[in-house]
């Protein structure tokens, strides 16, 4: 009977093991038109279950559409060159040529485990080949996160991430809020320290500062209601506070101001609230 349930859901079981492990690669794109895509791309190793889903979001003249898949594809291929992914399943071929140096963070660590976070591209230049036989070309970025802990035991309330990017400069920001904080903020590689994030501004304290307009939301609401039920069958093993986190996430148009300096670009950014 489990074993014909997991077949159906296209999961695999797992040798008993109350371990959790998860590997989620994060791409984007973003071109000069203001047509995005972004990528996920999850390896879920805990308990029984052993999962591996890929999702792919597009915004292309005005039109947003969404895919998902729990076939097992391999994650993203890595050379000297850069990444490339292909995914049948979701109709596309992607290429991320890195034009910023990676970078490489412990950004949580426990008795329960650890995060590690690996910014392997945090400004690249992208294409994607749709099935559709389009192409979109821009700028974009690649992380991936290892989780060997279960993110709805993390010490937050609050989390702002995003990534800015302009033909000239690559601003990334992790803002963790709660018992826990840690703040990282990287301008062209270089850690600075900022006087403020919010969801609307990132303000270093040399004065330097994006702006940012909120003008598309990616996606907003609680996680039970946005992410998992695309995974039939995983939202009933969760525990309720992962389900309640609520995320907005949006494509922004926006300038960084440096001295007398305005220069646009796009960001692609979000907030997560733990909710009790």
């Amino acid at each position: 009977m489990a074993a014909s349930w997991f077949r159906q859901l296209g999961l695999r079981s797992a040798p008993v093991n109350k371990s959790f492990l998860l590997k989620k690669w994060y791409l984007d794109c973003v071109t000069t038109a203001g047509d995005a895509a972004l990528i996920y791309l999850a390896d879920l190793s805990w308990r029984m279950l052993s999962i591996q889903y890929s999702s792919l979001l597009t915004l292309r003249a005005g039109e947003m559409q969404r895919k998902s898949s729990l076939c097992r594809r391999a994650l993203p291929a890595r050379s000297e060159s850069g990444i490339e992914v292909h995914a049948p399943q979701l109709g596309f071929r992607g290429t991320w040529r890195p034009l910023a140096n990676s970078i490489k963070r412990k950004i949580f660590e426990c008795e329960d485990g650890t995060i590690d976070w690996q910014c392997f591209q945090p400004k690249a230049q992208v294409e994607l080949c749709f099935a559709s036989h389009q192409t979109i070309r821009g700028l974009g970025y690649a992380e991936c996160l290892t989780l060997s802990m279960p993110p709805w035991k993390l010490p937050l309330n609050e989390l702002h991430w995003g990534r800015f990017l302009t033909t000239q400069d690559c601003v990334v920001w992790i803002d963790w809020r709660g018992a826990y904080k840690n703040r990282v903020i990287l301008y062209n590689g270089n850690d600075v320290e900022a006087e403020s994030v919010s969801e609307s501004a990132i303000t270093l304290f040399d004065g330097t500062r994006v702006e940012l307009d909120r003008s598309t939301i990616l996606r907003t609401g609680p996680l039970g209601k946005t992410v998992f039920p695309t995974l039939p069958g995983i939202t009933a093993i969760l525990p309720g506070r992962v389900k309640s986190i609520y995320e907005t996430k949006w494509l922004s148009a926006g300038f960084l101001r440096s001295g007398d300096q305005v220069r646009p670009g796009s960001a692609i950014h979000e907030v997560v609230r733990w909710i009790e």
